[in-house]
């Protein structure tokens, strides 16, 4: 799975990472007394920035969110190693590994739970964590700007600069910062937004559900009444074939057992049924990890750049399909082909022995644009176009692609141009 800059900013700013940043801040701004060395505060930032990355890459695995939460913390204690002999155990240093040991903790939790109620307290919990975390570290900062300030006026010596920002101060100090009527509105406001918080994941995680109860069956597709209309006998129609399945799914397939594969499948198919639709196309027919859409069925003469649109649209919605199901724990494609072919298909209504019917194409479209769909591992393409089909697209679709060689297809005796993505 590709790594994605938006999920290693949804690390950073849903999962209180900021506040790691918010403390390294208030470092660099100390003063040199108590301040850590600039090699020392640089690690510092080099554990949080690997942290992140980690778990946007695995922190879809509860074992792997909550053990990889506590790098920076450790971080932070190696840095204070590096930076000098300890003399005492200091608020921050225990906080850290206190919060990385709760987040940690109720995300891989969140991670395994299933059902919408286990989930909505975890979300409680969470945000209850993060107002916490907040008002700790403005707490730390307002101690450690006056202890400094006393310490600069010559109030505080050294040692009891250091016992001021130590643990065992904790409780006496934050009693007076909380008699402070500017501190108690603070903490009341951000009280009180944890609480929309809530109640905003909340309704995310309802929403979900739904969505998930959705995913859970995809019907075979079935067209509509008006093209059964327009197909009321068998005829030949100019249209573009997409054809489309995953690499080496099989062998995945038969690595993760049917649950799983069920899973990825029905989350695969939702997605091209909605590309497809979106792009005026129709399903012609789900075979395992293989779709076929027909664009142009109906007439539309815009059908060749319907079909290549819907190939970018469902390439561009590829990577949010790994994340999701990387965040159901079910098993992670990481490459497909595609193949668009335009040409003649004989269309009809078949009728099946129970009754139903369906409409189906059949010709050597289809057999190109599967062609095509097997080339891409050969040329390294998600995406490959045949030489009717990139004519008929607009010049401005066509500056996407990049001619890939010639391809002698069976049933032709003149190789064929074929183009892929730039």
């Amino acid at each position: 799975m590709r790594f994605l800059p938006r999920r290693y900013l949804e690390e950073f700013f849903l999962y209180s990472s900021q506040f790691v940043l918010f403390y390294i801040i208030i470092l660099f701004s100390s003063p040199s007394i108590i301040r850590p060395g600039g090699l020392a505060l640089l690690s510092l930032a080099g554990f949080l920035l690997l942290q992140i990355g980690l778990l946007a890459r695995f922190g879809h695995r509860p074992p792997a969110r909550f053990l990889f939460s506590f790098m920076t913390p450790f971080g932070y204690s190696a840095m204070q190693a590096l930076s000098g002999p300890i003399l005492t155990l200091d608020m921050a240093s225990f906080f850290l590994w206190i919060t990385a040991f709760y987040l940690g903790g109720i995300q891989a939790l969140a991670l395994l739970f299933r059902r919408k109620w286990p989930k909505r307290i975890a979300e409680i919990f969470l945000s209850l964590g993060t107002v916490f975390t907040f008002i700790f570290f403005y707490f730390y900062l307002d101690l450690r700007l006056s202890s400094t300030k006393a310490y600069e006026a010559g109030d505080l010596g050294y040692t009891a600069l250091m016992q001021a920002l130590a643990l065992e101060n904790f409780l006496p100090a934050f009693s007076t910062f909380a008699r402070s009527t500017g501190h108690i509105f603070l903490m009341f406001g951000s009280l009180m937004f944890g609480l929309f918080q809530v109640s905003d994941k909340i309704k995310q995680i309802s929403l979900k559900a739904r969505l998930d109860a959705v995913y859970a069956i995809i019907e075979p597709p079935t067209p509509d009444t008006e093209l059964k209309k327009a197909l009321h006998r068998s005829e030949t129609k100019d249209v573009a074939i997409l054809y489309a399945d995953l690499w080496n799914f099989t062998p995945l397939a038969e690595k993760e057992g049917p649950a799983s594969t069920i899973g990825l499948l029905n989350r695969y198919y939702a997605l091209w049924d909605l590309v497809v639709r979106r792009n005026h196309g129709i399903i012609d027919q789900f075979v395992g990890d293989t779709v076929i859409a027909v664009f142009g069925l109906m007439g539309n003469e815009d059908y060749c750049n319907e079909a290549v649109d819907c190939a970018h649209d469902f390439l561009k919605e590829f990577v949010y399909l790994q994340e999701d199901l990387a965040e159901h724990r079910l098993p992670l494609i990481k490459h497909i082909g595609i193949g668009v072919h335009a040409g003649k298909v004989a269309a009809g209504e078949l009728n099946l022995a129970s009754g139903a019917s369906r409409v189906a194409v059949v010709g050597e479209a289809v057999n190109m644009a599967a062609r095509l769909d097997s080339l891409c591992r050969e040329f390294k393409q998600d995406l490959l176009v045949s030489s009717a089909a990139y004519k008929m697209i607009s010049l401005e679709r066509q500056s996407v692609f990049q001619h890939m060689g010639e391809v002698l297809f069976r049933g032709k005796t003149q190789p064929q141009a074929v183009y892929g993505k730039k």
